[in-house]
């Protein structure tokens, strides 16, 4: 398997966890989707770097508890979109 296809392989297991989360969450994806596949792309380059799905419009320290935090969707999505509307990184917003 070549790059692009891993890549392509991981893209598609993202969109399918986020998929279910919004399906079981009060929250929505952006309704844009040029946002949607930017932080999509994102998190595939961080898993490819780093292991894991980790937020985009965060930092990776190293710490691993600090950084569990940062796994898509981060421990700081519901505060964010609650108050804001949306997430940091604008992947989810509030539901109808």
């Amino acid at each position: 398997m070549d790059n692009n296809d891993s890549m392509e392989d991981e893209t598609t297991k993202i969109r399918e966890m986020l998929n279910d989360y919004v399906s079981s969450s009060p929250y929505n994806l952006n309704p844009d989707t040029k946002i949607v596949d930017r932080v999509i792309k994102g998190l595939v380059m961080r898993k490819s770097k780093y292991g894991y799905f980790y937020c985009p419009c965060r930092i990776v320290t190293g710490d691993a508890e600090k950084d569990g935090k940062t796994i898509c969707p981060c421990v700081y999505h519901i505060e964010e979109i609650e108050r804001d509307g949306e997430c940091h990184c604008n992947l989810f917003v509030r539901g109808n």
